[in-house]
């Protein structure tokens, strides 16, 4: 865990220092266990791409968690984590501390809501990351369930998505949804089908009775 952590600092301290831009995507499961995906693009300077790699290997961050692809003069780094639920997001999640200071998370049997004040971490005398010379990141939210309510900049489908430059001062995200499936579900799809193949034996158990009376 304080490898990760201090591959993270390293890492913003890097691309906050180097301008960059990309996305922040989030999707949650139907099980609501979380994916996260960080994907940036930065400025390619003297020695950035190899201090990235640098701090990838020196903290021993397993390859399946991350890449770093050097791309004419920008360099594309992503990052991915997942959690088993939105209460372990919220609280393990080492990266959306970067760009918002907190999340808000209400549950109820009938709705789930996730909101947040952005607010852009600019560098101070003791802080050595900043967002500065941030670009735009667009934060997507990505659930299988109906959203009742957003303040999304846009949507596509399932996916909410909110940009943030470092011209935005203050930002709020917010999102309500309803924690359960709409249409036709997986277990219905079973019930359904059990029906089905029950009543089909009933008539194939009928029809070769009715064959058998034929023969006599």
């Amino acid at each position: 865990m304080k490898n990760k952590i201090k591959l993270l600092f390293l890492l913003f301290s890097i691309i906050f220092l180097t301008g960059c831009s990309g996305n922040y995507n989030i999707k949650i499961n139907e099980d609501l266990s979380v994916d996260e995906d960080l994907y940036l693009t930065i400025e390619n300077g003297p020695n950035v791409y190899n201090n990235t790699l640098k701090i990838f290997d020196d903290n021993n961050i397993n390859t399946d968690n991350y890449s770093v692809v050097l791309s004419g003069d920008e360099i594309v780094i992503e990052y991915k984590d997942n959690f088993s639920s939105i209460d372990d997001y919220i609280l393990d999640s080492k990266i959306y501390h970067q760009l918002v200071d907190n999340i808000s998370y209400n549950k109820a049997d009938n709705y789930i809501d996730i909101y947040t004040n952005q607010i852009l971490k600019l560098k101070g005398n003791d802080e050595i990351g900043n967002t500065s010379d941030l670009d735009v990141i667009q934060v997507n939210i990505t659930t299988p369930f109906k959203v009742v309510f957003d303040n999304s900049d846009i949507s596509n489908d399932n996916t909410y998505t909110w940009t943030i430059d470092k011209n935005t001062i203050n930002k709020k995200i917010m999102i309500n949804f309803e924690p359960k499936l709409s249409g036709f579900q997986y277990s219905r799809l079973i019930i359904l089908l059990t029906f089905i193949l029950v009543i089909g034996i009933f008539i194939y158990i009928l029809f070769k009775k009715y064959k058998n009376i034929q023969k006599i």
